[in-house]
This record gives structure tokens, sequence and C-alpha cells, in this order.
């Protein structure tokens, strides 16, 4: 049996592209668990680093590699099973993979420069990666919650520059609350949505 590749008209192409543009909308929405979980994470790790700093407890970072941990688990868990249940690729899905993959090498190095140079200079520099990230993926899917979380991030880690120490915990914070926890909860809500109609 002959089959001819027949060009598309332009309307088919729009309508193509609407659909994998859904598609991606959804596989992200689907997958806004790595959202919430990183963002709850590393919200309730810098309030209580920011706690034990005021308590004037000696080692108040103690969060970080305790919290962190049990997110790396959780993560590849999911990650697997998640894995397991995907039957096809698209070109956004492998897009993210390569964006939050380039994210994970650019926040291990940044981790690097704070172990090294002080916290101070790293975390306005990782507020704006979370913003980077936030902002691409947000502007490859069309998501105005994770566009505008992203640009408040780049607005955060500006200001991060200029205040203390203490002050930039509770700027990341904020960073993580408006770029990945309420646009995250906001693709759960549009995925349950889309999987009820």
């Amino acid at each position: 049996m002959e089959t001819t590749d027949k060009p598309l008209t332009g309307a088919e192409s729009l309508h193509l592209i609407h659909q994998m543009i859904r598609e991606a909308k959804q596989e992200l929405s689907d997958n806004s668990f790595d959202l919430l979980l990183w963002g709850w994470l590393v919200l309730v790790s810098t309030l209580v680093h920011y706690g034990l700093l005021q308590a004037n407890y000696d080692k108040p970072w103690l969060a970080w590699p305790i919290l962190m941990s049990l997110g790396s688990v959780v993560a590849f868990v999911h990650g697997v099973r998640r894995g397991r249940r995907e039957r096809t690729r698209t070109a956004q899905g492998d897009f993210m993979v390569y964006l939050w993959s380039g994210f994970g090498v650019m926040m291990s190095m940044l981790l690097g420069v704070g172990a090294a140079y002080g916290w101070k200079t790293a975390y306005p520099l990782i507020i704006a990666l979370y913003g980077l990230g936030t902002f691409a993926t947000g502007g490859a899917l069309r998501f105005r919650p994770l566009i505008w979380g992203g640009a408040t991030c780049w607005l955060l880690a500006t200001v991060a520059f200029r205040v203390s120490f203490d002050l930039q915990l509770l700027l990341v914070a904020a960073a993580v609350l408006v770029a990945y926890i309420i646009p995250g909860h906001l693709l759960k809500i549009q995925y349950r949505r889309g999987r009820a109609v």
C-alpha cells in the first residue's frame, strides 16, 4: 500500500501546533508534582533556616541537606514511575528535560559558588536561575503564571543583591512561592479540569 505525504494547509498546520502545545501543557500539568515538591521543600527549608538563624542556632543550614535529600529520593521514585507510564515523547517534553537538566547542572555550580564564596553571593543567582527555568517553561507552554513567576524571580534576585543574608532567605521563599507553588497548584487545577472534560 502506497502512502503519499500530503502537505498540510495553513489551518491544519495551526491546528497541529495548537494540539502539540495542548499536549505539552497536559504533560506538564500532569507533572506539576515536581514544581510543587521542590517549591514546598525549598520554602520549608528556607523558613526553617531563617527561623534557626533568628534563634542563633549554630547550624541553621541543616534543614537544607535533610529536606533536599528527602526530596531527591521522592523525585527519583516518582520519576521512575512516571517514566513507566509515558507513552509518547513530544518536542516540548524533550525541551523540558533539557531545560531542567541544564537547570540542575547550573544549580550544582551555584551550590559550589555558595560553598566557596558565601551564600550571600549565591542566593541572588539561585533566585535568578529559578526565574529562568520557570520563565522559559511558561513561555514554551504559553502558561502565564509561570512566565510572571519567572519574571518576579528576576526582580527578587535584583533586590537580593542589596539586602542582608537573612532577608535573602525570605526572598528565596517568596521566589518559590510565586514561581513554583502558585503556578504548580494552578497547573494541577487545570489538569484536573482537563481530565474531567
